[in-house]
């Protein structure tokens, strides 16, 4: 497990060179439209390309910041009650439990009573990572999500899923499909601000944000990718401070709050220059 978590962390550490490279390059088209060695057609073209590929980076990173918090987190759980995390979802237990008796095996049955106690909520967003899932739990969330009564947490669940895999226009799709039955899903809202902001759309991403947390002003995910968006994304540091200081004010501790407290050193030095 030792080597999984220093792989994961490499792979953050590659991650964020690459995304510093890539914002340079938008900084780079952006000096040479200003001296003039670059003109407006083609820095519009040059520009958009890498702020998709800047968009496309930061969704890469912050899959891979998940992954290692999680590989941490289970290196320190006891083995004995270590679980996969797509057991402690009820969505996907459920959904699994649907396709196993599809196919003629009871044990589904087993399996959904022993993961889930109680009534599943409708309108919970699941709590559980999505970036370990395997094929047969993917094609249980689809089977689930195809039905039209699906559950709202059920479809959050497998859009987050498909972001994550880089399947923007099916995550669309299944964000759009919440918000036409939940029209004020902070969530929703937030994670489409997430498809705009990998297809290079920065203002508008930043504009689901905002809108996500009129609605709910202590949503962190939107407090987090806000962050985000103006010091990856805009290059806007001193927002990217006050952002953070919000954020800071919804979590205080912990190692969330740890990253963004390094982000907003950065930012500061950065607004120094």
């Amino acid at each position: 497990m030792l080597h999984a978590v220093t792989g994961e962390r490499a792979s953050v550490k590659d991650l964020k060179r690459r995304l510093e490279a890539a914002r340079q390059a938008v900084e780079g088209i952006d000096a040479d439209l200003a001296v003039g060695t670059l003109d407006s057609e083609t820095h519009g073209r040059e520009r958009a390309e890498r702020e998709r590929e800047v968009g496309r980076l930061f969704v890469a990173l912050r899959r891979a910041q998940r992954d290692v918090a999680g590989a941490v987190e289970h290196e320190a759980a006891p083995a004995a009650v270590a679980r996969p995390a797509w057991t402690r979802n009820p969505f996907v237990i459920t959904a699994v439990g649907f396709v196993l008796l599809a196919a003629g095996i009871a044990g589904g049955v087993a399996i959904a009573r022993w993961g889930v106690s109680g009534p599943i909520p409708q309108t919970v967003a699941p709590a559980a990572d999505t970036s370990g899932m395997t094929p047969v739990e993917l094609q249980a969330l689809r089977q689930a999500a195809s039905r039209e009564d699906a559950p709202i947490g059920g479809l959050l669940q497998l859009a987050h899923a498909e972001l994550d895999a880089g399947r923007v226009g099916e995550a669309r799709r299944l964000y759009e499909r919440v918000l036409a039955r939940e029209p004020r899903n902070a969530e929703a809202i937030t994670h489409v601000g997430a498809v705009l902001y990998q297809e290079g759309q920065m203002d508008a991403a930043l504009g689901k944000v905002d809108e996500a947390l009129r609605i709910d002003p202590r949503y962190v995910h939107a407090h987090w990718d806000r962050v985000q968006y103006l010091f990856h994304g805009k290059r806007d540091f001193p927002a990217a401070v006050k952002a953070a200081e919000a954020f800071l004010q919804v979590v205080p501790d912990g190692p969330d709050a740890e990253q963004i407290r390094k982000l907003m050193a950065e930012a500061r030095a950065q607004s120094k220059r």
